[in-house]
């Protein structure tokens, strides 16, 4: 048997089973390296891992399964995994009487129900104020309040505002904060999935995926994806933009 050390990584194979649904875009989570995949329409996938490292399966009508890596694994390189129908029994159904009209308006009031206490219902301020990075603050010094402020017929400059837009400093500022932003989404998707797995699922040469990551995030309806990276969502984006990266570089 193969010795495999707890730092080495292996490019693991596998495929997912179920003998009633369909096996694919099943989502495929390293827990320990945070990397990820999505099966495709056979079922079949590959993700790096190394030894003691968590596989997690999940999917909306599948129930999440979790498999750990031991050296007979790693060993095989390869791996079968059969997903459960994600069903909910109800043992016992108790209906009970409250004189309901039918109408929800009227029926809610008729139920002891209490609001959810939160800083916001407790009228707490600031409470929905978006903590600001370090840039994000430096601007917010260099580029506050009104350039020229008027009082009937006199006026006043902000002098520090002038000077910071003067000095490039405002717009040095908004680059910074820019790029932090790619940096972040950046560190994301490459969490998310491997410069190998892209390359297999766009068809574009590994060399070129960081210049086809750049070439996305900077397109204007990126920004209309949510805060919240969602591995599918992401993956279907790139697809469609794809094409369009192929086409422009000559790599089709």
């Amino acid at each position: 048997m193969i010795g495999y050390g707890q730092e080495n990584i292996v490019e693991l194979t596998g495929a997912v089973t179920n003998q009633n649904n369909s096996v694919s875009n099943i989502l495929v989570v390293n827990i320990n390296s945070k990397k990820s995949t999505i099966t495709d329409i056979k079922g079949v996938f590959s993700i790096e891992v190394k030894l003691r490292d968590t596989l997690q399966f999940s999917a909306v009508h599948y129930r999440t399964k979790e498999i750990i890596i031991i050296d007979e694994i790693l060993n095989q390189k390869t791996i079968l995994v059969d997903l459960e129908d994600k069903l909910v029994n109800l043992d016992e159904v108790v209906v009970l009487t409250h004189n309901l009209t039918g109408q929800v308006a009227l029926d809610i009031k008729t139920f002891d129900i209490k609001p959810v206490i939160t800083s916001s219902s407790l009228g707490l301020p600031k409470t929905n104020i978006k903590v600001k990075t370090k840039n994000e603050r430096l601007l917010f010094e260099a580029d506050d309040g009104k350039l020229i402020k008027f009082y009937g017929v006199a006026a006043t400059v902000n002098v520090t505002k002038l000077i910071n837009k003067i000095s490039g400093r405002t717009k040095e500022l908004k680059n910074r904060i820019l790029l932090d932003k790619h940096i972040k989404i950046e560190n994301e998707i490459d969490n998310l999935f491997s410069k190998k797995l892209l390359s297999k699922e766009l068809g574009i040469p590994q060399m070129n995926i960081a210049d086809f990551l750049d070439f996305c995030i900077n397109q204007p309806d990126f920004s209309k994806l949510p805060d919240t990276i969602n591995a599918l969502r992401i993956l279907e984006y790139f697809k469609s933009k794809s094409y369009e990266y192929k086409k422009a570089n000559e790599l089709n």
